[in-house]
């Protein structure tokens, strides 16, 4: 197994830039990257917000989250001017959008790709997102099983239904359908060991946000224990790391942290990665990195971990 390498579209800002989205995208894509990812946030709150596992409220980051492009739309952008590079969504917050409509969304970006598309997805968290969503925070938990099955049901063959509970859908013909056969992939983030279980239950795949090497080996073993409870096999579900990519510094840092640090260590981490059973990560760069340094160690990695497989 060779990692595959993607690296995450800078779609948050108050200064996006779409001919750099396309820039970038088309670069990577040219220098031989597995694929693009985009980011999904509602609004930033002018006060502090209480965040899962955190004690105390937090101030979000004042300028990428105070204007977050679409990534369904940016993703589309993207398809119309690329051929082979993978699409993804990290994450989308599903419990925000009602499932008929992101179904149906999903699987035309997915057609329009050519069944390019990976969907990252989670519940949502943020109180004030929920309450412009005009959704009861109380639908996460059980209310995330049941969106994810509705929009299975919609993506399955004519006539749809769904019987609730949270979500019905009377008997209906429902399309388009995604590219495939196989339908799209719901790739599940977590922020809790509850979050892992699930996704070992109902997702297609595992998607953490990790730099620190210690705790993700500890969610994938939680996750491949859960995965075995349910007689499901984790060789047959990807594992797609997030991860912020924070080239420089002397490589005297936590030696836990990948892609953290000199990035001539980066190839290191990427064997470790690959040794966690680890199958795709993408590279998070800080806002404001530019698009030719983020190509030019793009295709150093791309390159050497290609030499290493056809060796």
């Amino acid at each position: 197994m060779m990692v595959r390498i993607g690296i995450g579209l800078p779609n948050g800002g108050s200064r996006v830039d779409a001919a750099d989205l396309v820039r970038l995208a088309v670069g990577a894509e040219n220098v031989g990257a597995d694929s693009v990812w985009v980011a999904d946030r509602w609004l930033r709150p002018h006060a502090p917000v209480s965040m899962p596992g955190v004690p105390t409220p937090v101030t979000m980051p004042a300028d990428y989250y105070s204007s977050v492009y679409d990534p369904i739309e940016v993703l589309t952008f993207i398809a119309a001017r690329t051929d082979r590079i993978l699409l993804g969504t990290s994450a989308i917050n599903v419990l925000y959008h009602p499932p008929v409509l992101l179904a149906r969304r999903l699987a035309t970006l997915d057609q329009l790709s050519g069944g390019r598309l990976i969907a990252g997805v989670t519940s949502g968290w943020m109180a004030e997102e929920f309450a412009v969503a005009g959704v009861p925070r109380e639908r996460m938990g059980a209310g995330f099983d049941d969106h994810l099955a509705a929009m299975r049901a919609v993506w399955g063959p004519d006539p749809v239904a769904h019987p609730g509970p949270g979500y019905t859908i009377p008997v209906s013909d429902i399309g388009p359908k995604p590219y495939g056969s196989d339908g799209i992939p719901l790739l599940i983030g977590y922020n809790t060991t509850a979050g892992i279980r699930r996704a070992a239950r109902i997702g297609d795949g595992l998607h953490p946000y990790r730099n620190d090497l210690n705790e993700l080996a500890a969610d994938l073993v939680r996750w491949r224990e859960s995965l075995a409870e349910h007689g499901r096999d984790p060789a047959r579900l990807p594992v797609v790391l997030r991860a912020a990519a924070m080239p420089g510094g002397d490589g005297t840092g936590d030696e836990r942290a990948a892609f953290i640090g000199p990035v001539a260590r980066w190839d290191d981490d990427l064997a470790r990665i690959e040794s966690l059973g680890i199958d795709h990560v993408l590279l998070q760069f800080e806002p404001g990195f530019g698009v030719d340094s983020t190509l030019e160690i793009l295709a150093g990695l791309v390159a050497r971990r290609d030499q290493v497989r056809d060796r």
